[in-house]
Parts: C-alpha cells; sequence; structure tokens
C-alpha cells in the first residue's frame, strides 16, 4: 500500500506546480537572505523544480495505475509538458513586469532538469 493513496488524484502533482508557479511568478516568494552562494545556483533550483515536478507527475500514475510508467511514450510526453511548462513560466515573467527576469538559461535549467528526471525514471526497474 502507498502512504498517498487517500490523497485525491493528481494531488503530488498539482501541488509542485503550485509549489513552482508561486516561486517563480510571486515578486518576492521568501525572504530575502543575506547567505553566499555559489555562481548560478538558481539554475540548478530550476533543474530540481522542474525535475522534482515530473516526479510528482510519475508518482501521481503510479499511484494511479498501480504500475510504474509504460509505455516510455508516456514519460517522453509528460517530459516535454513539463519543459513546456518551464518555458510558459519564463514567458509569464516577461509579461507580468512583477520584478522577476524571463531568462533563455533558466529555461535551458528547467529542460536539463525535466529530461534528467526522466532519464532517472527510465533506469528504475519495470517490476515497481
Amino acid at each position: 500500500m502507498i502512504m498517498t493513496d487517500h490523497l485525491p488524484k493528481w494531488t503530488l502533482t498539482t501541488l509542485a506546480a503550485a509549489a513552482i508557479l508561486w516561486l517563480t511568478l510571486a515578486p518576492h516568494p521568501l525572504p530575502e537572505i543575506d547567505m553566499p552562494l555559489f555562481p548560478h545556483a538558481d539554475k540548478v533550483v530550476h533543474a530540481l523544480m522542474m525535475g522534482g515536478l515530473l516526479w510528482a507527475w510519475a508518482l501521481d500514475i503510479m499511484r494511479l495505475h498501480r504500475a510504474w510508467i509504460r509505455p516510455p511514450r508516456r514519460l517522453i510526453l509528460a517530459t516535454i509538458a513539463v519543459i513546456l511548462f518551464g518555458g510558459a513560466i519564463e514567458l509569464a515573467q516577461l509579461v507580468m513586469h512583477a520584478g522577476r527576469g524571463a531568462e533563455w538559461p533558466d529555461f535551458a535549467a528547467d529542460a536539463a532538469g525535466a529530461i534528467a528526471a526522466m532519464l532517472t525514471l527510465r533506469l528504475l526497474p519495470a517490476s515497481r
């Protein structure tokens, strides 16, 4: 039995997407911290957010169908959807003028995170 069986359908995916939208579109979603980070740390965050979204989707699929992600086409389509979601966020940042900037490197990091998550999901045994 999966611990999330009692949750409504698509809960994990919805929560992950909502958190990403808040973190990427709100003018000041988190309090300012005066802590030095490594260069381009925000790109790592972008990759982790989109990879996390794809993992949330995969877990929701597993919960709903009681099987791991088959066929691979479904995983590829979900990866494309997550990459497009990242692109839509960058476009929204461009037109919203809410203090957030749209950047190609952010979109590239989004895509890299989604693709990395897809590759790790494909490596998992099919018996799950």
